[in-house]
Order: structure tokens, then C-alpha cells, then sequence
């Protein structure tokens, strides 16, 4: 059966940082509308399945309302956490969904390749910096999602596998290990407090690790990005050591909002070997704090490219449109 699944944070775009910034607000019925289209873009491809994720406020189940698809809410546990998005995305998994359309920023996208690790994925930016996921329209992002899952267009011929950080730390303090991936980039700040997630304060940096570094991006890769720039389509990251070392560039923690950020040192990461590095504070994956671990802590974090494979949504069309996929007879034929 062919199968598209849709996976939406209702948190993505809400959180504090529009207190502090200018960032945007991306509100129920703006993904409501997303939604609807995606599915729409699904059907009109044929998909006879389309699995929506359950969320606590109701969006899939509001934006299903009235449309003649084949809709099915997949149910999880509803705990307005990230987790919610994990089982989502490995329930999907377990149906054999050809392709998954996200809707959210960086976090929504590495709780869904959490669950599904080389999910086939079309990530639309809902979020607040979103490096990861892209502004495509949903209309398209569903069409290429129901093309993919249907066979009418090679995943192979319009996937890429991404990059992906792994982190692997090893705490005295705790008695099992403990390993987390990252999309975009792995960020050690002082402190312990996990309950603001966002990182926006820059004295609070410590060192920042990505994979994806491009100084477009805003957020804790744009410090990356401002120092060393490395594309999502080039091999490799970075790593950038925060602190007085003569060097000091602007960056964006938040979209509208720069700050002033000392650098102390920058090497390369390759997929030729992990690297060590010093732990006490809270590790942030992909710009969330999420992990506090002690100084004595021993953190190794490892690139490669067993990430989500990203779905070119333009190639995927373009691909189907010389195939002559949207034609019909001309009228009066």
C-alpha cells in the first residue's frame, strides 16, 4: 500500500525566543493550513495511506476534517514532549511509510530521525532558526512525498543521506552511557538548567560542533558557519572553541537578535574518527539544551552520514514532469 506520513510539532515556532527576538510565530492554523496542503500534494499522487502523527492539539485530527483522503491518525503517547514525535516517526516506520513529510524546525526533524534514523524525509521549516529543515511549499512537499512512496519517481534518484552528529558520553556521575545525534550541530553551555531549551545567551558557550555551518544560518551553527563555513552538501564540520583567542564575529542566536561571540579556536571534523572533548554543563543538541553532565564527564562526538535521507522536492517534480507524469488528454480528445 502506498503510504506518505506526515509528522507535526504543534511547540515548533512557540517557544521563548519570541520574547527576546524577533522571531517568527507559526501558529495552529498556519500548520492547520500546511497540513491540509500536504495532504492534498499526497492524494493527488495517489498515496492510499497517509498517516498523520497524533499531537495534544489535535492538528492532524483538525486538518483532516472535511477531506476526502485516506487520513489516519497514528497514536502515540501525547506528552507535549519531543517524544511524541520519536514514537510518531517509528510508527511510520513500522508501516513502511516510502516517505515523511515534517513540519517544525531542527529539534522536530532530529526527534523524527531519532525514531527513524535514514527516514526518507521532506523537512518544511516551521520552527524558529530552522538550519535543517527548508521553506517549501506543502503542496509540492506532499505531491513528492506520494511520488516517492508510490514508485513513480526513485527515492534513490532524489535522496540524499544527510550528515549527522553522534555524541557519546560516558559520566561518572551516571551509571549507563549515554548517546544522542544531532543534525546540525552538538553545543556544550555552562550551567544545568534544562527547562529554557533555547540557547541565547553567548557567554554560556563553551564549544560548538556541525555539521552544518553556513553563514546563513541562525542559531549556534551560525558561529560555525561566521568562522568556517561548511554546506550541508559538503563533507565534513567543524568544531569552535568559544573564548578569548583574538578573534570575535557577530552572529544571530535568535532570528533579529546579534551578539558579539569570542573565538578561541576552530578545528575540522572529518568521518575519520571521533573527537574528545570536556564536559561539565549541559550538552544542546541542534540548538535545545538537553543533557547536563558533570566535569568529569567524557564526551566523544563522531560525524557521518547516516543521517535522514532529504528529499530534493524541485528534482523529484522536475523528474516526474519529463516523465510526463502531469498530462492528460487534451479536452475534446
Amino acid at each position: 500500500m502506498t503510504t506518505v506520513g506526515i509528522i507535526v510539532n504543534p511547540h515548533a515556532g512557540k517557544d521563548l525566543r519570541r520574547l527576546v527576538s524577533a522571531a517568527g510565530h507559526t501558529s495552529d492554523s498556519v500548520k492547520i493550513g500546511i497540513l491540509r496542503r500536504a495532504i492534498a500534494g499526497a492524494a493527488e499522487a495517489g498515496a492510499e495511506r497517509i498517516l498523520l502523527s497524533a499531537d495534544t492539539h489535535r492538528l492532524g485530527e483538525r486538518a483532516a476534517e472535511g477531506l476526502a483522503a485516506a487520513v489516519e491518525i497514528v497514536h502515540g503517547p501525547m506528552t507535549s514532549s519531543r517524544l511524541d514525535s520519536v514514537i510518531a516517526a517509528q510508527e511510520m516506520w513500522k508501516a513502511e511509510a516510502g516517505c515523511v513529510v515534517t513540519l517544525g524546525g531542527d529539534g522536530t526533524c532530529r526527534d523524527a530521525a531519532t525514531g527513524w534514523p535514514q527516514l526518507p524525509m521532506i523537512a518544511i521549516s516551521t520552527g524558529t532558526n530552522n538550519v535543517f529543515p527548508r521553506a517549501v511549499d506543502a503542496t509540492s512537499a506532499g505531491l513528492a512525498a506520494g511520488l516517492i512512496a508510490g514508485a513513480t519517481i526513485a527515492l534513490d534518484d532524489v535522496g540524499t543521506p544527510s550528515k549527522r552528529l553522534v555524541a557519546h558520553v560516558e559520566d561518572p556521575q551516571v551509571a549507563a552511557s549515554h548517546d544522542e545525534v544531532a543534525l546540525v550541530d552538538v553545543a556544550m553551555v555552562t550551567g544545568s538548567f534544562v527547562g529554557a531549551r533555547a540557547v541565547t545567551d553567548p557567554n554560556t558557550i563553551r564549544w560548538v560542533a556541525a555539521c552544518i555551518a553556513e553563514p546563513a544560518s541562525t542559531g549556534l551553527a551560525g558561529i560555525a558557519g561566521r568562522v568556517h563555513p561548511v554546506s550541508r552538501h559538503n563533507d565534513g564540520g567543524v568544531l569552535v572553541r568559544v573564548g578569548a583567542g583574538g578573534r570575535r564575529v557577530r552572529v544571530p542566536l535568535s532570528p533579529g537578535a546579534f551578539d558579539s561571540v569570542d573565538i578561541a579556536g576552530v578545528q575540522q571534523l572529518t568521518q575519520s574518527g571521533p573527537v574528545e572533548l570536556e564536559g561539565g554543563g549541559v550538552l544542546a543538541f541542534d540548538g535545545e539544551r538537553t543533557l547536563p553532565v558533570s566535569a568529569g564527564a567524557t564526551i566523544t562526538v563522531s560525524l557521518d552520514t547516516a543521517g535522514p535521507v532529504v528529499v530534493d522536492v524541485e528534482q523529484a517534480l522536475r523528474l516526474a514532469a519529463r516523465a510526463g507524469y502531469f498530462q492528460e488528454p487534451a479536452s475534446g480528445t
